[in-house]
């Protein structure tokens, strides 16, 4: 029997955050919302208002599990090694996929299928698009660079990580070992990119 007292929200809202990631906002019925929450339509709507408005919590939740998880790191300290650590954490969550549906990025998801239809939607798409140009620009900024590397051409490898970033989410939901190995290789070009100074490493405890 559905379950009408006593749940968390915080349950209702990991249950359906799995429920949209794994079918996406239209190809999730309010009947499997049902099921997978243990909530019948009525106390849906009574508790969340919407379908939509319970997706939107879904969104909420899953962008403090990942992205946010990710990009926190970059974000406070910049550099290309915290870039590299970044692409491996990307690969590390497409890995931990293997063995169930491939999922990809919820919140790429819900860019690809809303965000040309939805306001909400495309913006939710472009704070995270912005967010990862930030840190990744702000990263590499980090860096002395030789000559010839010019602030435009930082800008351009920032939209670049960006980009791929976004394709290897996308790339998850096809072949998950493939996109794990786009991490790796967007590493190694990243890798390539030879600062003219290289940073010197932070002194160990005590010295």
């Amino acid at each position: 029997m559905p379950r009408q007292r006593g749940y968390r929200r915080e349950d209702v809202v990991e249950a359906a955050k799995d429920a949209f990631w794994e079918s996406g906002y239209e190809g999730t019925p309010l009947s499997d919302l049902e099921q997978r929450t243990g909530l019948n339509r009525s106390s849906l709507y009574l508790a969340f208002g919407s379908k939509r408005e319970l997706f939107d919590e879904a969104l909420d939740l899953y962008s403090e599990d990942v992205p946010d998880r990710l990009l926190t790191p970059l974000e406070a300290d910049p550099g290309r090694a915290a870039i590299l650590a970044f692409f491996e954490g990307v690969k590390a969550v497409i890995l931990d996929e293997q063995g169930r549906r491939r999922r990809g990025c919820l919140l790429v998801n819900t860019i690809a299928e809303l965000a040309t239809l939805d306001e909400d939607a495309a913006r939710r798409g472009a704070d995270l698009r912005d967010r990862l140009q930030r840190a990744f620009l702000r990263a590499l900024q980090r860096e002395a660079w030789p000559d010839g590397v010019d602030d435009a051409s930082i800008a351009r490898r920032a939209r670049m990580l960006t980009a791929s970033t976004l394709g290897v989410w996308i790339c998850a939901r096809i072949d998950l070992k493939d996109a794990a190995a786009m991490c790796d290789e967007i590493g190694a070009e990243v890798g390539s990119w030879e600062p003219a100074i290289p940073l010197a490493p932070l002194p160990r405890d005590g010295l």
